[in-house]
């Protein structure tokens, strides 16, 4: 019956109506050429967007490096507070008795050695399990040491990372040599021969601000009133972690990014003199000048090129706030400085002494 009065329905239905109803009962596909056509249109928008996502990666991952540098700035600031205006200090055994005979003005663990800087920070921020160098890393001689031991590392303090990093592991170099006493566990089979820690650690802390100096006949280590740190006997001594001695702290650089781009660069032997070294250190010694392009130019491989879009570090300045920083300009027709900044749209300074006059550098 219902198939009857369905007929009768169409038979009577105006003649547009009866057309709409046949058309929609022949289903229709799409050909070969339609589907050529949308395919390649979405083929083209990929095309046109991927480069646009890519970039927002890493704008992505910029940002959230310049966020753990401020939060290392925040963790420093509460260490300073705590002993009387004073950063971690960085440095080897006679140089630590020198700079705190007492044992009283830095962060050691119960064993009297130095915690390392990323060690303290992480006290600071709150993490009290951090009281020991060898929870946070391994004890190594070198990169490729390290990187074989990298399962006993610790991850739990990210802050330390910058996400963009594809190396993730370095060395805040001190505490060094006889001034490490602590024997980690020995269930990590990690034999106590290595002279440094090595760990998570994406960011380089600047030594002449930090770090101290031996004393007596030995050359200061810090560039001042345009005499080279470690050459000449009128450069500067180094602050001990003593904010309070900085020459306008906003524009000379606690901490930055370091390290270099790839694990084969991270693998390669030093250069002669020690230049190709991947220790976490920025210092004035040997430079030809004040800055960081300075810093950079004789150290050229303790700092990444490619970490960051157009070759831009995130800085965490002395005063404790955190910028990102571009290059001017980069050397061009020389393979061994080619990709190295000339300047920065930011003055960054190394020494944390007046930059009086600076020297023709002798490039």
């Amino acid at each position: 019956m219902k198939r009857s009065n369905d007929r009768w329905a169409r038979e009577k239905a105006p003649p547009t109506f009866r057309l709409h109803i046949r058309r929609r009962s022949g289903i229709r596909g799409f050909t070969l050429i339609e589907l050529l056509v949308v395919v390649s249109i979405i083929a083209l928008l990929l095309s046109i967007l991927l480069p646009s996502l890519r970039t927002a990666r890493r704008q992505a991952r910029l940002v959230k490096c310049l966020a753990h540098a401020r939060g290392l700035g925040q963790a420093g600031m509460i260490f300073a507070a705590d002993h009387r205006g004073r950063f971690q200090l960085s440095a080897n055994e006679g140089n630590i008795r020198r700079a705190d005979p007492t044992g009283r003005e830095y962060e050691y663990d119960v064993q009297g050695e130095l915690l390392s800087w990323p060690v303290a920070m992480a006290l600071s921020s709150g993490m009290k399990n951090y009281d020991r160098n060898f929870l946070w890393g391994v004890r190594a001689i070198d990169w490729a040491e390290a990187k074989s031991r990298e399962s006993f590392m610790s991850d739990e303090f990210p802050m330390a990372l910058c996400p963009s990093d594809r190396v993730k592991i370095s060395t805040p170099f001190y505490p060094r040599d006889g001034s490490i006493r602590s024997v980690p566990p020995e269930e990590l089979n990690m034999p106590p021969d290595g002279n440094s820690y090595w760990g998570r650690l994406s960011y380089g802390i600047n030594e002449d601000i930090v770090g101290a100096d031996a004393g007596g006949n030995q050359h200061p280590a810090c560039w001042k009133n345009g005499c080279r740190g470690e050459l000449q006997p009128c450069a500067g001594d180094r602050l001990e972690g003593n904010l309070d001695r900085i020459y306008d702290p906003g524009t000379c650089l606690l901490l930055v990014d370091a390290g270099p781009d790839t694990e084969e660069e991270a693998g390669t032997p030093p250069e002669p003199g020690g230049q190709g070294g991947f220790a976490n250190l920025i210092i004035s010694a040997k430079a030809a000048g004040p800055t960081l392009a300075d810093f950079q130019f004789y150290w050229k491989r303790r700092m990444p090129k490619k970490r960051h879009p157009k070759g831009s570090v995130n800085v965490l300045f002395a005063d404790f706030h955190g910028q990102t920083v571009l290059p001017t300009d980069f050397y061009t027709g020389n393979e061994v400085l080619s990709g190295l900044p000339t300047d920065y749209n930011t003055q960054v300074r190394v020494s944390p002494y007046r930059p009086w006059i600076t020297a023709e550098l002798d490039r």
